[in-house]
């Protein structure tokens, strides 16, 4: 094996530029892809097998061959020099042969010769099928170091007869060689011989190395004729399999299986007929192993393992997450079984990947660096996430990293420094939010955490003040990404999916890259889609009659129904007011009274603190834009309401004193009235998920 060669001829092609250099992937993928090499003088050509279509693209790589004088002076120069001569007879070729060429005054890896890549896809050569020529011809140059002779111009056995005319000339009498007479007189022997008679037999080529190039018998089953019938009865001559065949039915094609009726001889003729036409395409080097690089005679590997082999492969290939569908019939070993063995080995694999490769929602197989690379996701400050001074661990961008196995030691770059964590959550409440300190967020910000590097993990950290963001800015990549998870529901609808499946199932789809950055699941526009899909049990998405409806703008959620009205002793508790002022509260305990039907003075059913948020940044503002108030008026109104029910109930001071302070925030309240737009509006409707967006999912669901 020449393995020198092989390594020599990558390190030509990145030298003189043909290929850009490769990543490992990229080198081990093109290794193994499914292409024919023809070599002809001047020329490497390669049919590769595009995708799983059977379309053929042709990859060339050209050079400029020696002449014939140039030949001579190689020949020449081999047949001077003992151990490149001794190899190359042999029927190898040694790494002296480079300087051996130099020393004639050649390169035997030419340099601005007219080489040029092409390629029948019409991409750069930067293209795939290039790399699989460029790889693929490294391994035949390994296998059979004469093809690379070959494209500069010499056969093997051209080359042959011309070393062995040189030597010839050299042992003859005045034929200038180093075969010389010695000064003892005419019929003294010559000495100093151009071979070692005891070494001329020995060779580094293992025998198994030695490529073999068999053809397809013209009749496939000859043996099998040869053979005869199997001597069987005929009652156990016949055997039954099941077949894939395409069933149209009420306007639609189905994929059903059907029994196929067979005798035993048939099925052995079709299994030898397989087993025949792979093994010619290995032997012919128009396929490389599946399962390993170098093959172990008598070692069985178990169908899991070789799978699972299968499966890294082709991931590294595509670059992208691969459904277990496909891999089932993209996987040789896998397509070679019947359908639910194949589901079963590429489900039984997917447990035994090598390091570094995730399964996603149980249905996609990926590389946990290509998923994790280049990653996006949009996280704005919701209101107790402002109050505390901190972030949730329910965001996406936690809950996705995580998933990933994206666990600190972590760089953040922020306000263009970078800073280090070691923990995404603090241990000790009092230590401050490393996010928060440092790009001091307020309510409605919004915050975007890409992915810079993914081992180690390098994130940049950028944020957008609420007044700068679009509303309906993510709506289209929100639509998307809602039709897509319900579709998934569809096939399960009672069950559903978890959230975290979801976000998976998103990665694995492609989002969560720039400019494919959905909102976050929970406040993903179902209805608008037209998907009755509601929130379940242990926060599960479901298609059924059960469970909580998802948020829908303009709508009220479940609970906050029609209710009674606070008793009267609210007047006598304004009457020391301006008119304008009582009118304002009256009118916001009111609406509030409306949205919270229990008893506002009951301490054992004390009102939610979410539905209050909700009624303040959705509700509020639209009162106080029909009462022409301003931020700080209505907020003071809403605020006596409380007042006067805790002077009423001081048992209820508890429950009502975050209400209170909720009302002393007068900036966030301000931005929701400014951008409050005409009601009954797509832009409305916008503007009141927005406030969902501000309450988080613990108030908004729970």
């Amino acid at each position: 094996m020449a393995e020198w060669l092989s390594e020599r001829w990558l390190a030509y092609v990145e030298e003189e530029r043909l290929l850009l250099p490769m990543t490992p992937g990229q080198r081990k993928s093109a290794g193994r892809g499914d292409a024919r090499l023809t070599f002809a003088r001047g020329e490497i050509a390669a049919e590769v097998s595009v995708g799983s279509s059977g379309a053929i693209a042709v990859a060339t790589l050209r050079f400029q061959p020696f002449g014939a004088r140039d030949w001579r002076r190689v020949e020449s120069a081999i047949a001077g020099d003992a151990e490149a001569a001794r190899r190359l007879l042999s029927g190898t070729v040694g790494p002296e042969l480079e300087q051996v060429c130099n020393q004639a005054g050649l390169s035997l890896f030419p340099s601005g010769r007219g080489r040029m890549p092409r390629c029948t896809c019409g991409q750069p050569i930067t293209c795939r099928h290039v790399r699989v020529l460029v790889v693929r011809a490294a391994a035949a140059f390994g296998a059979n170091p004469f093809l690379w002779l070959q494209v500069l111009g010499r056969e093997r056995e051209e080359l042959l007869a011309g070393v062995r005319a040189q030597l010839a000339n050299r042992a003859e009498p005045g034929g200038g060689g180093p075969a010389r007479r010695s000064g003892a007189g005419a019929g003294a022997a010559p000495v100093g011989p151009m071979l070692d008679p005891r070494r001329f037999l020995a060779t580094d080529t293992d025998p198994a190395g030695i490529p073999v190039r068999p053809e397809e018998a013209a009749v496939p089953d000859a043996l099998l004729r040869v053979l005869g019938p199997l001597p069987l009865a005929p009652e156990l001559n016949r055997t039954r399999r099941y077949a894939i065949a395409e069933v149209t039915r009420w306007g639609r094609t189905f994929r059903v299986h059907q029994p196929v009726e067979e005798t035993a001889e048939q099925v052995l003729t079709r299994f030898y007929q397989t087993v025949s036409a792979g093994a010619a395409r290995l032997a012919r080097g128009e396929r490389s192993p599946a399962y390993r690089d170098e093959p172990l005679p008598g070692t069985r590997v178990p169908p899991r393992s070789r799978v699972a082999g299968e499966i890294a492969a082709l991931v590294d290939e595509r670059g992208t997450c691969v459904s277990m569908d496909e891999l089932t019939r993209a996987c040789p070993t896998a397509a070679a079984l019947p359908p639910e063995a194949a589901v079963q080995a590429v489900r039984g694999a997917a447990e035994r990947l090598p390091a570094g490769y995730v399964v996603l929602a149980d249905r996609y197989v990926g590389r946990r660096d290509q998923i994790v690379a280049g990653a996006a996701f949009r996280h704005v400050v919701t209101w107790p996430e402002w109050q505390a001074g901190r972030l949730s661990t329910e965001g996406e961008w936690f809950l996705a990293l995580t998933l990933l196995g994206a666990w600190p030691p972590v760089t953040a770059e922020m306000n263009g420094r970078a800073v280090a964590l070691q923990q995404w959550v603090r241990e000790n409440p009092s230590d401050p939010d490393p996010f928060v300190a440092w790009l001091k967020p307020e309510v409605g910000d919004e915050l975007t955490f890409a992915v810079v590097e993914p081992e180690p993990l390098r994130l940049r950290v950028t944020l957008r003040r609420r007044a700068e963001r679009d509303l309906l800015e993510p709506l289209p990549i929100d639509q998307a990404a809602a039709r897509l998870l319900a579709m998934w529901i569809a096939g399960n609808p009672y069950e559903g999916i978890a959230e975290p499946t979801a976000v998976q199932l998103l990665l694995a789809e492609g989002f969560y890259r720039p400019g494919r950055v959905p909102d976050p699941v929970w406040l993903l526009p179902m209805p608008a889609v037209g998907e009755p899909v509601r929130w379940g049990w242990d926060r599960r998405l479901v298609s059924s009659y059960w469970g909580r409806s998802s948020l829908i703008p303009g709508g009220q959620v479940p609970g906050w129904r029609e209710g009674h009205r606070i008793t009267a002793g609210l007047g006598d508790y304004l009457a020391g007011l301006p008119l304008p002022e009582r009118r304002a509260a009256s009118v916001f305990a009111e609406a509030w009274a409306e949205r919270w039907p229990g008893n506002p003075l009951d301490p054992d059913r004390p009102p939610p603190y979410g539905a209050f948020l909700h009624f303040l940044l959705n509700r509020a503002p639209v009162i106080a834009r029909q009462l022409n108030l301003a931020a700080e008026e209505a907020l003071r109104a809403l605020q006596l309401g409380f007042r006067y029910l805790v002077r009423a109930e001081p048992a209820m001071a508890g429950a009502y004193e975050p209400f209170i302070r909720a009302c002393e925030a007068a900036e966030p309240f301000r931005h929701r009235l400014a951008t409050l737009p005409a009601l009954r509006t797509p832009e409305f409707q916008a503007w009141e998920m927005e406030g969902f967006r501000w309450l988080g999912p613990a108030l908004s669901l729970e």
